[in-house]
């Protein structure tokens, strides 16, 4: 395996604003790296080249890319410049890594009468069936998507006498996941409740993504020895079109970071290898990591 970084010639004026923030894009380009490949080898994810080298000489808000890969990429492609080597790395069970990953975290949901299982986006199905909770608990219809609904219970919230058993609701949601805790006994109004009820429940979706795929991928999350709350975050969440694929076509990414522990070294260097997670052509699962 080989480790690259690959960022855009400085002579090579604005082909940034082809690449900068399109998956499909930059997938394509840079399977140029790897001719003669008819089936992808390779798991990337896209940078900004003055955050990651900032001393660089002429380095700008171009994009840069850092690459697994089976191969080596080509050094003299006329766009890329390439930093390359062997990515072969020594770890024990036991060993604590810092870690950041962009994945594209997504849930199945069988359907009565149906073979297969449709995958849906973990924060959106998060939100959806909290906010189909309060309808419920409110009496009123959930009727459309995600945000009708929230519409919806805000106009009923609002012809409501007594909010209390509604609001306890809403803290025991945020109560629940530890990096929101704090938030419940806060004096909030009604809608600020119901905003960080729908963050609080959506953070602890994408704790449960990551958490349910680290035993079978050789590691585990860590909690901090003085709080034990995980040292473990998810922020970024993106959603990228597609407009080749279809109208409506796209895939959401999240990037999370935090403190990992290797339980199964093999496993975990093929994950590494292999990239965690759906949409790895458009620079989802490359996971970095580093020594603490």
């Amino acid at each position: 395996m080989y480790f690259s970084r690959v960022r855009i010639r400085p002579d090579v004026r604005d082909l940034h604003m082809l690449v900068s923030g399109n998956g499909y894009g930059a997938h394509q380009l840079l399977w140029k790296l790897f001719p003669g490949y008819e089936n992808r080898q390779f798991i990337f994810r896209e940078e900004v080249a003055r955050e990651q080298i900032p001393f660089h000489k002429g380095v700008k808000g171009e994009p840069l890319f850092y690459l697994v890969s089976e191969s080596s990429p080509i050094s003299d492609h006329p766009i890329f410049a390439v930093d390359s080597k062997p990515y072969s790395p020594k770890l024990t069970n036991g060993v604590r890594l810092a870690f950041r990953l962009r994945a594209n975290p997504t849930i199945a949901r069988k359907q009565e009468g149906k073979k297969s299982s449709p995958r849906h986006d973990v924060v959106m199905d998060a939100q959806y069936h909290l906010l189909r909770d309060i309808a419920a608990d409110m009496s009123i219809p959930a009727v459309g998507d995600k945000s009708k609904i929230k519409k919806q219970i805000i106009e009923a919230w609002r012809q409501l006498l007594d909010l209390r058993s509604l609001e306890e609701k809403l803290r025991e949601v945020v109560a629940v996941n530890e990096r929101f805790a704090e938030g419940r006994t806060k004096t909030l109004k009604p809608l600020e409740l119901l905003d960080l009820a729908l963050k609080a429940r959506m953070d602890k979706a994408l704790e449960t993504w990551l958490a349910g795929r680290s035993e079978r991928l050789g590691f585990a999350m860590v909690r901090d020895a003085e709080s034990g709350r995980l040292k473990f975050q998810a922020e970024g969440y993106q959603w990228h079109s597609l407009p080749r694929k279809g109208r409506d076509a796209g895939f959401s990414s999240v990037d999370f970071e935090g403190e990992i522990e290797v339980v199964d070294a093999e496993l975990f260097v093929k994950a590494l290898n292999a990239g965690i997670g759906p949409a790895k052509a458009f620079g989802c699962g490359l996971m970095l990591v580093r020594r603490l």
